[in-house]
C-alpha cells in the first residue's frame, strides 16, 4: 500500500515486495539509486532522506536495501545503505549518511545515529550518541517480525480499501 499523499520518485527504480506501507508524507528517492523493500516495511508518516552519496569523493549515491520487517516510526529521516531483517526504528530518529543497521535491532524513539555507522545484530540503541545499552535476546527475532505483522494486520482491517 502506497498513500496517495507519498511521493515516490521514479517509481522505475523502487522495489517494494508485499504487505509493505508507505503512510502520507513519506518521500523514496528512487531518482538517485534503486531502493528495495522487503516484505512488511511500514515507513511511518513524514519520513524521507537522500540516499547517501559514496565516500571517497565518489559523487554517486549508494543503492537502499530495507530487508523484510522493518517498522520506522513517523517522522524519521534516512541516509542509511542498508537496514536488516526484524528492525524497529522509532519515532523521529534520524540516520547519517552510509548507516547499516544489521538484524534483529531495536533503535528507540528520537535516537541519532551519525554517518558511517553500523549497528551491530540484537543491538538495542538511543540517544543522540548512539548508545548501544542492550544486547535483545535471540527471542527478538521473532518478536520483531511478530510485531510488524501485526501491525500491518491491523492497518489492513481498519482500512477497507486495501482489503
Amino acid at each position: 500500500f502506497v498513500s496517495r499523499a507519498a511521493v515516490v520518485e521514479r517509481p522505475s527504480k523502487v522495489e517494494l515486495k508485499g504487505k509493505s506501507v508507505l503512510q502520507p508524507g513519506v518521500r523514496v528517492r528512487g531518482d538517485l539509486a534503486i531502493i528495495r523493500m522487503g516484505r512488511y516495511c511500514w515507513i511511518g508518516e513524514n519520513c524521507g532522506g537522500e540516499n547517501a552519496s559514496g565516500s571517497g569523493g565518489n559523487v554517486g549515491h549508494s543503492n537502499v536495501i530495507l530487508r523484510g520487517h522493518v517498522f520506522m516510526g513517523d517522522n524519521c529521516h534516512s541516509e542509511a545503505t542498508a537496514i536488516g531483517t526484524n528492525v524497529y526504528i522509532g519515532r523521529n530518529c534520524r540516520l547519517g549518511k552510509r548507516v547499516i543497521i544489521k538484524d534483529c535491532c531495536w533503535i528507540q524513539d528520537g535516537t541519532v545515529i551519525g554517518d558511517d555507522t553500523v549497528i551491530p545484530p540484537f543491538s538495542r540503541v538511543e540517544g543522540n550518541g548512539c548508545n548501544i545499552t542492550e544486547e535483545l535476546p535471540p527471542s527478538a527475532a521473532t518478536d520483531l517480525q511478530k510485531l510488524t505483522q501485526e501491525i500491518y494486520q491491523q492497518f489492513v482491517s481498519s482500512n477497507p480499501v486495501t482489503s
